[in-house]
């Protein structure tokens, strides 16, 4: 998750430098104000556009091979419970649960601590798994 982070905080910039621009272009001035970059007419909240981007992160590597960067980095990989690739839905269930697993201290991930299989909770509740990918020749 650490370094995952740090690949969304890029993310995050680009996307507030791609705001500023946008603004500076449109309205002649790149000022933020509060939580918001303003563009031409409209007004998107930044922590809108994050989670956004961070919903998109997420889901495409997951459902596409099973493995964000770090994942690969740490030969983790995201299955089904048919040792499958998980679809979209799975994705956004199992972030959505790992987001409110981490809000509540971090309960859900110490979920996998009791349960039978080690599953934490927001892979038991969407039918995933995290497995160890075989080392590289």
């Amino acid at each position: 998750m650490f370094y995952d982070l740090w690949l969304l905080a890029a993310i995050f910039l680009g996307i507030t430098a791609i705001m500023v621009i946008l603004r500076m272009t449109l309205d002649g001035d790149g000022i933020e104000q509060g939580d918001r970059v303003i563009t031409g007419n409209w007004k998107i909240p930044t922590f809108i556009l994050q989670i956004i981007a961070m919903y998109l992160f997420f889901t495409y590597f997951w459902v596409k091979n099973g493995q964000t960067l770090a994942m690969q980095t740490w030969r983790i990989r995201l299955v089904n419970e048919n040792m499958e690739n998980i679809s979209y839905a799975q994705a956004y269930k199992r972030l959505s649960l790992a987001i409110v697993s981490f809000a509540c201290f971090g309960l859900g991930y110490f979920w996998a601590l009791i349960d039978k299989d080690g599953l934490s909770f927001h892979d038991k509740y969407s039918h995933t798994r995290l497995i160890l990918t075989p080392k590289r020749k």
